[in-house]
């Protein structure tokens, strides 16, 4: 569609309307016309804290707060606060001026929300199970998966105290790259980071909280590289290419971090639930429909995702003492077989 110099792109229009509901949103929020409940404040914690180390939202921590609010916080104040952070994320992926501004007033929201304390409504009861739609939809009707990270205590997490997260996060990260998970303890934390040992049990709550916090830091930096790339004129072939080149991407960086990926192993009844896997599991589903459109590519992406869980490869590795590179070729092998394509092989 054309447009001509005195008509604003019909982008513009997208961002200047982000922006007013940004505005709209805030200004009833300091009117008390509009409060957080205890899901959202939660969503605006998680912005926040992604947001500690640079200062700006990005796609893939708007994303995780989606999946983490699931359907639950379409019911929550009208569904206003989740609805614009949907908004938000095409913005973000393709950032110009106008949309910088949109996100930088997203971020003054989030951190003005977190300094106030949640307003509890009573959620709607939970569906039994979470199934998208149709292939690739970004809906679920579950129970929204609960953040491996603690709170703090029963204040909102304040902006010091996000970045203060992010310290306490390197001088974890730092110790088990250095020393091994084994000398990963509450106390050695504390000393590496200059705190004291309270501080560090106040924002992790136990040694598992830990784990699951370096584990998130893990699948933000896996999500930008490996959750993208995809073209809207792209076809089979190109979703068959992504598609191998996922699974060998997630075996390796399982290799690197088992010790983690097993110490931080979520409970059997949540691991279905925790949003990176639904993410993950969403981006095979859509590249598996792309690549064989006749497949029911919604449940085959679960048994994809299955040969990908940490705990096989590592028993398959480990236990079984099969090479990576035979792990990296079953998958290629698997994933042909679905698409009915030539196998490439691993080197």
């Amino acid at each position: 569609m054309s447009t001509t110099p005195d008509e604003p792109h019909p982008l513009a229009h997208s961002h200047l309307d982000s922006a007013r509901e940004l505005a709209a949103l805030m200004r009833d929020f300091r009117h008390g016309a509009w409060q957080p409940t205890g899901l959202e404040h939660r969503l605006a914690e998680l912005l926040a804290q992604s947001a500690a180390g640079t200062g700006s939202l990005t796609a893939v921590s708007v994303r995780a707060a989606i999946w983490e609010g699931s359907m639950a916080a379409i019911h929550e104040n009208g569904g206003r606060f989740i609805t614009l952070l949907a908004g938000l994320l095409p913005q973000i992926e393709k950032p110009d001026a106008a949309a910088l501004h949109s996100a930088g007033l997203a971020l003054d929201l989030v951190e003005t929300i977190t300094q106030t304390a949640p307003h509890r409504h009573a959620a709607p009861p939970p569906r039994a199970c979470a199934w998208p739609s149709k292939a690739g939809s970004a809906q679920s009707e579950g129970s929204p998966p609960r953040s491996p990270q603690p709170r703090e205590d029963s204040r909102p997490l304040r902006v010091d105290a996000a970045r203060n997260h992010v310290r306490l996060l390197n001088a974890a990260a730092r110790i088990a790259r250095e020393r091994g998970l084994k000398h990963l303890t509450m106390e050695a934390v504390a000393t590496a980071a200059g705190v004291g040992k309270g501080t560090v049990f106040r924002r992790f709550g136990d040694r598992a909280g830990l784990l699951q916090a370096l584990l998130q830091r893990s699948e933000e930096t896996f999500q930008a590289a490996h959750l993208s790339g995809l073209k809207p004129e792209d076809g089979p072939d190109q979703a068959i290419e992504q598609l191998h080149a996922f699974g060998v991407a997630a075996i390796r960086r399982y290799a690197k971090e088992i010790e983690l990926h097993i110490a931080a192993e979520a409970s059997p009844t949540q691991r279905y639930r925790r949003a990176p896997r639904h993410l993950y599991r969403e981006r095979i589903s859509v590249l598996l429909s792309l690549a064989a459109p006749e497949a029911d590519a919604e449940l085959l992406s679960h048994a994809l995702l299955g040969y990908l869980e940490p705990a096989l490869l590592w028993h398959l590795n480990n236990q079984c003492n099969v090479p990576l590179q035979r792990l990296e070729n079953g998958w290629l092998e698997l994933a042909s077989r679905l698409t009915q394509t030539s196998q490439p092989h691993t080197t």
